[in-house]
């Protein structure tokens, strides 16, 4: 029976090892697919939806139709968030830029500004895309449940960096891991935090309800 359970739980890894392989190939194929720029977006969306049937317990879900269906379905909404995102980024840029010529307070109030602006548009890069799969809201409801969830999920958002550090590191021992896992792996970490930080709201929010009912 021991042994049983041995080759049980290894074979369960395995299958997940492979699992991981396997999308990190469907998310390089399906970004070239849209010719890297437009496929990065719709890609990654697909891949976060693979994930959050997997956290809610779906595993039986089959892959590939699911990503297909959802690359094919999001290809232009995805862009638009991906543009978002872009314009976003570029302005801080510029921003940033302009910071180097000016001086004395209102350089120190532009720092202060574009560092506050810089965290929180790296919560919205965090966020974005496991709120968009997980929630039906309204395209600038997405940025800011996004930020909102960001904010108020500390522990959840250190412990996504903490994992990706990690998982730097991890890259940087074994570099042979990064073409077979990079992006999903990545993806994995972002979704399964975010997916926890939800999970904790949302009981957080049916708790306070309870205790609103019985105050009633």
């Amino acid at each position: 029976m021991d042994g049983q359970g041995a080759m049980g739980g290894f074979y369960r890894v395995a299958e997940r090892i492979m699992l991981f392989a396997y999308l990190n190939i469907l998310w390089i194929l399906f970004t070239l697919l849209g010719l890297i720029v437009l496929g990065i977006m719709p890609s990654t969306i697909a891949m976060f939806t693979v994930y959050r049937k997997w956290l809610m317990g779906e595993r039986d879900t089959p892959i590939f139709k699911l990503y297909a269906r959802t690359y094919k379905n999001e290809f232009i909404k995805g862009n638009g968030l991906g543009l978002f995102l872009a314009i976003v980024g570029y302005i801080l840029y510029v921003d940033f830029v302009y910071l180097g010529t000016v001086d004395g307070m209102l350089n120190l109030i532009f720092t202060a500004f574009l560092f506050i602006a810089g965290i929180l548009y790296l919560l919205l890069l965090a966020y974005l895309i496991p709120v968009y799969v997980h929630y039906d809201l309204k395209f600038f409801q997405y940025i800011k449940h996004s930020l909102m969830i960001g904010v108020i999920s500390p522990l959840m958002t250190i412990l996504m960096l903490l994992s990706l550090i990690a998982l730097y590191f991890v890259f940087r021992m074994i570099p042979g891991l990064i073409p077979l896992f990079s992006f999903s792996v990545i993806g994995f970490i972002i979704m399964g935090n975010a997916y926890y930080a939800f999970v904790r709201l949302e009981r957080r929010k049916e708790d306070l309800e309870d205790v609103v009912g019985e105050s009633v």
